[in-house]
């Protein structure tokens, strides 16, 4: 493997898969988002215009996957303290010692399966309920956030779900005239 500083490359693109997957699927990403947003704007007008008063919300609209969810946990500790560990050399470190010294491949796995769960399950129980709190949190003082600015401005609502239609339909106005 060829070096570039602490991480190969070869380490560099099994890391970075995610963003390969993102840009790929960058259009269907952004065209749910605009649909769901459209939604939202069109919800909170509704609510104002059948004379709801606009007070802070809290919502939740995100729950962390439960421990079953192996795959989810298994890619966040890989993408995350996994990667930690890979960049700060621990594993290299694990190796000499287990490997070098003692000949001990068996152990070595073990030591390594072990860690993994371990790294599982700090994830599971403080880093993934700390991050969808966090998002929570976000996603909700944003809601709020447009919920005020429409409640004061219903005129930019309703323009903002007219553009965003327009937007729509202009697009798949070009999709169907050049289909790829």
């Amino acid at each position: 493997m060829s070096q570039k500083g602490i991480i190969s490359t070869d380490v560099k693109m099994n890391i970075n898969w995610y963003k390969k997957i993102l840009l790929k699927e960058l259009k269907e990403i952004m065209s749910s988002t605009t649909i769901y947003f459209l939604l939202v704007l069109a919800f909170l007008l509704w609510r104002f215009a059948l004379g709801i008063k606009f007070e802070w919300q809290q919502i939740n609209p995100l729950s962390p996957p439960s421990i079953f969810v192996r795959s989810f946990y298994s890619a966040f500790v890989f993408g995350t303290l996994g990667a930690l560990l890979y960049v700060i050399r621990f594993y290299k470190l694990l190796h000499d010692i287990v490997v070098k010294t003692f000949d001990a491949w068996k152990l070595y796995n073990s030591i390594k399966a072990i860690i993994w769960v371990f790294l599982i399950y700090i994830s599971y129980q403080y880093i993934v309920p700390w991050l969808f709190a966090i998002l929570n949190t976000s996603v909700s003082v944003l809601y709020n956030i447009v919920g005020f600015v429409l409640y004061i401005l219903p005129p930019l609502g309703i323009s903002l779900i007219v553009a965003i239609i327009y937007g729509l339909w202009k697009t798949e106005q070009a999709r169907k005239r050049d289909p790829k």
